[in-house]
C-alpha cells in the first residue's frame, strides 16, 4: 500500500484535522506528492513520524472497535 492509497481508505479530513491540526488539502498534498514551488512536496521526518503514530492509533482504535463487536 502507498501513502496516496490511504486517501482510499481512510477519511483523509479527519486524519488532517485530528492529528496535525491542518486541511484535508494540505494531507493530500503532501501524499500525492504534489508540486510546491518547483519541487514535489512531502512530509518532513517529523510528520512522517506523526502520521505512522496516526495511523497507529487509528488501527489500535479499529482493533479495539472490532474486538467488542
Amino acid at each position: 500500500m502507498k501513502e496516496h492509497d490511504i486517501m482510499r481508505v481512510l477519511k483523509v479530513s479527519y486524519i488532517a484535522e485530528r492529528f496535525f491540526g491542518r486541511s484535508r488539502s494540505w494531507l493530500c498534498h503532501k501524499l500525492n506528492h504534489d508540486m510546491r514551488n518547483g519541487k514535489p512536496d512531502d512530509f518532513t521526518p517529523e510528520e512522517r513520524k506523526k502520521l505512522k503514530d496516526a495511523l497507529d492509533t487509528i488501527a489500535y482504535e479499529i482493533q479495539i472497535l472490532s474486538d467488542n463487536m
